[in-house]
Formats: structure tokens, C-alpha cells, sequence
């Protein structure tokens, strides 16, 4: 596993209001995951089918060209990695980090889970560690790719990248 640089600070998980309706641009966060992965790709369809009807996460592999445009931002070469990371009000945070806090945007009981961030994070991330070095053999048939999802993101805009918290900058131009 490639080396990284610190994660964020954890935030309190806090979610602004009502979220722009479904269509091109729209989101305010971004889940960094390994398309490649069954198991991935499961647990992300999972999660998008339980999240808040006001929240709307974006999705992108670690592979892709819009991974590569953030990498070069925060320094990191995503596709080297074995993690997930999420994007949201200009924090990147990696693992179990990601986890909880991607969890604040579930609806009903689910949102629940946000309370790992509780548990010591050395202890989250030995867990974390454990299912992610374990995931292929988790993974059950018939995970379908996620590219071309209505929430796969293809392109990095401005407006994204500013919903993000992100300098609207490194989005593309054209």
C-alpha cells in the first residue's frame, strides 16, 4: 500500500439542508472506491439505496480520470490505494474515517452507523483493514459495474468541485 499523507481531522458529520435535484452537476460529496471490487460495488449500491432522498453522493472509481484530476490536487495516487475515501466541505477522509462519515448521510435507523466514530480509530482501522484485505473473497456474483450509474461522476466541474468545498479550479475547463 502506497504511502499517504495524514488524513483530515474527523468532523461532526453534520449535513447542510436540501440538495439540488438529480440531474448534471448535481452533489455535494464524492466516494473515491475501487470499481473494480465486487464487494465494492455492492456495499456501494447498498449504501446509495439507503441514503437520505435529500443527499446526494457522487460516485467515481479509483482508477478513473477524475481520480487522477483530485490526486494530483491533494497529492495521492488513488489508484495505488486499497481505500476508500470521501470527498465532502473540503475534507478528504480515508477508511473508517470515510465510513462514518458516509454513514451520516443514510436515512432512517442506518444513519446510526455514523456512530463509529466512537470506537478508537486504531481499533475502526484494524477492522476496516480486516474486510478490505478480505473483500474478495466476500464478494458474492453478479456485483454489476457502477460506471454509467446516474450518480457516477465522469467529469470534474467547477460547480462540483465547489459544492465539494474543493477550488473550483481543478475542475475541467471545457
Amino acid at each position: 500500500m502506497s504511502s499517504v499523507p495524514p488524513i483530515t481531522s474527523e468532523s461532526t458529520g453534520n449535513e447542510p439542508g436540501a440538495r439540488e435535484p438529480v440531474g448534471e452537476g448535481f452533489g455535494d460529496g464524492l466516494l473515491l472506491f475501487d470499481a473494480d471490487c465486487p464487494f465494492c460495488r455492492r456495499s456501494v449500491r447498498w449504501l446509495l439505496a439507503r441514503e437520505r432522498r435529500d443527499s446526494q453522493l457522487r460516485i467515481v472509481g479509483l482508477k478513473s480520470a477524475v481520480s487522477s484530476r483530485l490526486g494530483e490536487h491533494f497529492q495521492i495516487d488513488f489508484p495505488s490505494t486499497d481505500s476508500i475515501w470521501y470527498i465532502a466541505a473540503d475534507e478528504l477522509s480515508r477508511n473508517s474515517d470515510a465510513a462514518w462519515r458516509l454513514a451520516t448521510r443514510m436515512a432512517g435507523p442506518w444513519r446510526h452507523i455514523s456512530a463509529l466514530r466512537q470506537v478508537p480509530r486504531p481499533l475502526r482501522e484494524r477492522t476496516y483493514r480486516f474486510i478490505g484485505d478480505h473483500r474478495h473473497r466476500l464478494a458474492f456474483a453478479g456485483a454489476g459495474r457502477l460506471e454509467g450509474h446516474e450518480r457516477w461522476l465522469e467529469s470534474l466541474t467547477p460547480a462540483f468541485c465547489r459544492r465539494c468545498g474543493l477550488p473550483p479550479e481543478i475542475g475541467d475547463q471545457g
